[in-house]
C-alpha cells in the first residue's frame, strides 16, 4: 500500500511509539486520526493533517465515536496502527515488611492491575481491529492491491516476560496470538494483520521500570548495545505496510536480545 494520500488510524498517539508512528506516516503524505488519552501531548498534534482524538481504546461507546469521528473527517481509514499500552506490572501478591523487619502476611494482588494491562493491551486493541476490519468489509482479497493494513504493537514480554509482568506478558502474548487467526479471517477482504514486538525501547513506559533493570535490560541487548529508538519501530511500521507479503506475523524488533530474570539491586 501507497501511504501517500492514505487515511490512517494510530492509537497511543502522543508518546512514545505512537508519536513516532504519526510522525512517520504524516512525513510520507498520510492524514492520521491520534487516537490517546485526553490532556495536552494529544490536543499539542492537532493540524492539517492529524485530528486528535481523545478516547479511551478499551472502551467500547467512546471507540465508536472516535470511528464516527474520523469518518466526518476524511471518510474513513485503510491503516490502523496500535500502540496504545500499559506496562502494569503485577506480582501475584504482596508481602509487606513487619516493625521488625521480618516478613509480613501475603495479600493477594487485587485483579483490578491484571484487568487494566488485559483491557488496555489486548481488548483496546481488538476494539480498534473490530471497528476498522467492519469498515473496510466491501472489499476483496486475492492477488489484487491492499484494501487496509493493521499493524498491532505486540512485545518481547509475549515470548519471555520477566517477574511480575505474568498480567502485562499475558496481554502482550495475547496481541501476538491473535495476529495469524486476524489475518486469516480478513484476507478475503484484502486486510493484512502484522505484529511488532519491541524489545526495550526508549518510551516513558521504559521511565517506569526499576533504575538497576533498566541498566540490566541495555547491557542484555547484544547489538546495537542500546535502547530501541521510536523512530525505528516508526520505520517498521512503514516499510510493513509497504511489504503485501507480510501478513500473519509477528516480527521482533529487539537488537537480538534474549529477556533474563534482573538481577537485585545492589
Amino acid at each position: 500500500m501507497e501511504i501517500a494520500g492514505q487515511t490512517a488510524i494510530v492509537t497511543g498517539a502522543a508518546s512514545g511509539l505512537g508519536l513516532a508512528v504519526v510522525r512517520a506516516l504524516v512525513g510520507q503524505g498520510a492524514h492520521v486520526a491520534a487516537l490517546d488519552l485526553p490532556g495536552p501531548a494529544l490536543q499539542g498534534l492537532a493540524g492539517d493533517s492529524v485530528l486528535p482524538l481523545a478516547c479511551n481504546v478499551a472502551d467500547g461507546p467512546a471507540m465508536e465515536g472516535a470511528f464516527r469521528a474520523l469518518t466526518d473527517w476524511r471518510g474513513g481509514a485503510r491503516i490502523l496502527v496500535n500502540c496504545a499500552g500499559v506496562l502494569a506490572p503485577a506480582r501475584v501478591f504482596r508481602r509487606a515488611r513487619s516493625a521488625d523487619g521480618s516478613p509480613g502476611r501475603a495479600t493477594p494482588r487485587p485483579l483490578s492491575d491484571l484487568r487494566r494491562a488485559i483491557d488496555v493491551n489486548l481488548t483496546g486493541t481488538f476494539n480498534s481491529i473490530r471497528l476498522f476490519a467492519a469498515a473496510l468489509a466491501d472489499g476483496s482479497g486475492g492477488d489484487g492491491p491492499d484494501c487496509g493494513v493493521i499493524v498491532n504493537t505486540a512485545s518481547v514480554a509475549a515470548h519471555e516476560a520477566l517477574s511480575a509482568q505474568a498480567g502485562y506478558g499475558a496481554s502482550k502474548a495475547g496481541v501476538a496470538a491473535m495476529t495469524l487467526p486476524l489475518a486469516r479471517e480478513l484476507a478475503r477482504f484484502g486486510i493484512r494483520v502484522v505484529a511488532v514486538a519491541p524489545g526495550s525501547f526508549d518510551t516513558g513506559v521504559f521511565a517506569d521500570v526499576p533504575a538497576h533493570t533498566q541498566a540490566q535490560l541495555i547491557r542484555d541487548v547484544p547489538f546495537p548495545h542500546r535502547l530501541g529508538r521510536p523512530e525505528e519501530f516508526a520505520r517498521l511500521v512503514v516499510e510493513i505496510i509497504g511489504n503485501q507479503m507480510l501478513n500473519g506475523a509477528v516480527l521482533r524488533l529487539d537488537g537480538a536480545v534474549r529477556m533474563r530474570e534482573p538481577e537485585a539491586a545492589t
